[in-house]
């Protein structure tokens, strides 16, 4: 995203009033750059800075999931001569979920002090659009008027909650009452098999609970290529989970005891707790924008183009509240992209097809641009490189050999379209083949990078390689590029 110089003014007489419903991703990266270009920014939000990815939902489920990787660690600590006296260890929910609401604290306090190092005022209350150029903020007993000449509708999504289940909070719930369990459930329902519901299955399971996993499709990690989810799978199965496929549900009930889902089919589970991860809707009630004539899009998001501008002259939404890919990168670019082009200081559309996401299980999985199945959808011609990770030397070391590399490129000129990781420390790797895709680098650059041994990262080094043998074979030219790394990772 190419910045230009603006004219900052123009169209003004001082500074742009720049006002920003919502403080999460999109909200404070949006700050943040309108500030910075001379803008008069006023970023309102009503529960706290970071939003529900900060507070609610990505930052504490990965302070939970990093509860369950300390206790994988301890699971193998044999395997490197530890040894324990006092059997094992178990999971205290009140500390997990205390040590949860700390780090989301910390995290949106952190928040708050980088905006204040700028020009950005923050206001407590909720924010509503009162007529055009305008917003009203309830602060809590009294009201404010703050004028605007660009909007920014950041808001969020919630939880959706299928309108059949029954919640009560305490033995139905969603991922915004995780952290209000105060122990562990002995035997958890899980509704959905999408990133956020793995992510549960995995953190409860390692915790100690019995799990059902119910899918509505004939995999867990839908949005992954089959072979990806199927590593998931397998992982999952060997650590007792329990996965239904082709789980429609119809019902979810809760009595004094236990919860009830039901099926299309007429398959009936019942366990003691049941937590809901079937999707996010967009936070758009009570925001006004019914009157503006925004349009929204038949899920209820805001309908915006690739400069994230809605339908209505000067307002612009992005994050959750869009749509699309649910991720607080993309939130985040998004809210930049908007501050900028507001003072036309980009040149070009918003790029987000090369976002890399990262789902974290265990094994955690990676991917980025485009994968096997869009492309057979789309009749896209790709060349498909696969290695797997059982003779990684960090893995091995470690303990960690499951996992696969799999990269999706041009087989005409080798171009990286995309790749995924499923293995050890995936989340980091995914972001030198992130960069490949985004910049348009081949299988050979990547084959050529040196890395360090050991580490995961040489098995990346391995899947370009074979990705260039395979080229190199498909040409009959008959030669092959060296192993700069042992042939082991």
């Amino acid at each position: 995203m190419p910045i230009v110089v603006p004219q900052r003014t123009s169209r003004y007489h001082g500074a742009m009033r720049f006002v920003i419903l919502g403080g999460g991703p999109a909200g404070y990266a949006a700050a943040s750059a309108a500030a910075a270009m001379g803008a008069e920014v006023t970023l309102i939000e009503d529960h706290g800075l970071g939003g529900s990815c900060t507070l609610t939902d990505a930052i504490p489920s990965k302070s939970l999931l990093s509860t369950a990787t300390v206790l994988a660690a301890i699971d193998r600590a044999d395997q490197a001569g530890v040894s324990f006296e006092h059997g094992k260890p178990h999971v205290d929910m009140l500390r997990t979920v205390a040590h949860a609401r700390w780090v989301a604290t910390h995290q949106s306090r952190g928040i708050r002090d980088r905006l204040a190092e700028t020009t950005v005022k923050v206001v407590r209350g909720s924010g509503r659009v009162a007529k055009p150029g305008l917003v009203e903020v309830d602060c809590d007993g009294y009201a404010l008027e703050v004028e605007f000449d660009r909007l920014l509708i950041s808001t969020g999504a919630s939880p959706w909650v299928p309108p059949f289940a029954t919640m009560d909070h305490h033995r139905v719930f969603t991922t915004r009452e995780v952290l209000d369990q105060r122990a562990t459930p002995p035997h958890l329902i899980v509704v959905g098999a999408g990133a956020t519901g793995c992510e549960y299955a995995e953190f409860f399971a390692s915790s100690g609970s019995q799990v059902t996993l119910l899918s509505a499709r004939s995999q867990v990690l839908p949005n992954e290529d089959e072979d990806v989810a199927e590593i998931v799978q397998e992982a999952f199965l060997s650590r007792g989970i329990e996965i239904q496929m082709d789980s429609r549900i119809t019902d979810v009930g809760a009595d004094d005891d236990h919860v009830t889902v039901t099926a299309a089919d007429g398959r009936s589970f019942r366990g003691t707790h049941a937590i809901i991860c079937m999707g996010q809707r967009a936070n758009t009630s009570g925001l006004g924008i019914e009157e503006l004539g925004i349009e929204l899009d038949d899920r209820g998001a805001i309908v915006t183009d690739e400069h994230m501008r809605t339908s209505v002259a000067g307002v612009y939404a992005g994050g959750d509240v869009a749509g699309g890919m649910m991720l607080a990168s993309t939130g985040a670019m998004q809210g930049r992209h908007a501050a900028l082009h507001a003072f036309d200081a980009v040149d070009g559309p918003l790029r987000l097809k090369n976002v890399a996401w990262t789902i974290f299980t265990r094994p955690e999985v990676a991917s980025v641009g485009l994968s096997e199945a869009a492309a057979a959808r789309d009749g896209v011609a790709v060349d498909v490189t696969k290695h797997y990770l059982g003779a990684n030397p960090r893995g091995v070391i470690s303990g960690w050999r499951e996992g696969m590399i799999k990269l999706i490129s041009d087989p005409d000129s080798g171009v990286l379209l995309g790749g995924s990781i499923v293995g050890y420390r995936a989340s980091e790797n995914i972001a030198t083949v992130a960069l490949a895709v985004n910049e348009g680098l081949t299988v050979e650059s990547l084959a050529n990078t040196g890395v360090v041994t050991p580490s995961m990262s040489e098995s990346l080094q391995r899947a370009a390689e074979r990705a260039v043998n395979r080229r190199i074979s498909a040409s009959g030219r008959g030669v092959s590029v060296p192993h700069t790394q042992p042939l082991g990772a």
